[in-house]
């Protein structure tokens, strides 16, 4: 947040050194509900840094919410993932040393006593 700040009020001093190089000059500003007479370059470029800063904190804002919704969605995702391994790791567990022995045995099921496998065809 503190560097999309920076970058806004960058922004606006850049607008506002624009308003200021041509502060003499006037011109009429028409909108939809009607015309600013007379306006000041400096005052327009005033109400336009002021409108750049609102929009810019208004945005940022807007995506730090999302971006917050997303971390708790991935969160709660993270978390279920957990008691499910937790889950996998205690029924591990309870089923003994008997799991244990079968899974050192399993890569080794394949071999025979030569180091060959079966269905080699040698």
């Amino acid at each position: 947040m503190k560097n999309i700040l920076t970058v806004l009020l960058v922004v606006a001093v850049l607008v506002l050194a624009v308003g200021v190089a041509s502060y003499a000059v006037r011109v009429d500003v028409d909108y939809v509900i009607g015309t600013w007479h007379h306006v000041s370059l400096l005052a327009l470029a005033a109400v336009v840094a002021a409108l750049v800063v609102v929009v810019g904190v208004l945005a940022a804002v807007a995506a730090g919410l999302v971006r917050a919704r997303e971390r708790r969605a991935l969160e709660e995702e993270l978390e279920r993932t957990y008691v499910r391994l937790r889950a996998a790791e205690a029924s591990l567990q309870a089923a003994g040393p008997a799991a244990a022995i079968a899974s050192d045995i399993a890569p080794t099921a394949g071999r025979t006593g030569s180091g060959e496998t079966p269905g080699d065809g040698s």
